[in-house]
């Protein structure tokens, strides 16, 4: 293991200990400095995309799913593929 390996890891251990709120404030600076430093351009279609379905969320028209529900069928979904993949 590198030293940078290292002191990651003794990093991410530092931050596992830390209190949730503090762990918390440390994960939300860190997605945003991603964030910032993001070149991507975003095509107007895109942007429209985005536009419309904040709208419909807005508006209540949209359809909606609770994140349970979906997290659910997601590891339904990965437990059925991974079945397939060792009965094959």
């Amino acid at each position: 293991m590198s030293t940078a390996a290292l002191n990651i890891a003794e990093l991410v251990e530092c931050a596992l200990s830390m209190p949730r709120a503090e762990r918390s404030y440390l994960a939300t600076k860190l997605i945003g400095s991603l964030d910032e430093d993001d070149d991507v351009e975003v095509s107007q279609e895109w942007r429209d995309e985005l536009n419309r379905r904040v709208e419909s969320v807005r508006l209540g028209t949209a359809q909606l799913v609770p994140h349970e529900e979906v997290m659910s069928g997601a590891r339904e979904l990965v437990a059925r593929i991974r079945k397939e993949k060792q009965a094959a």
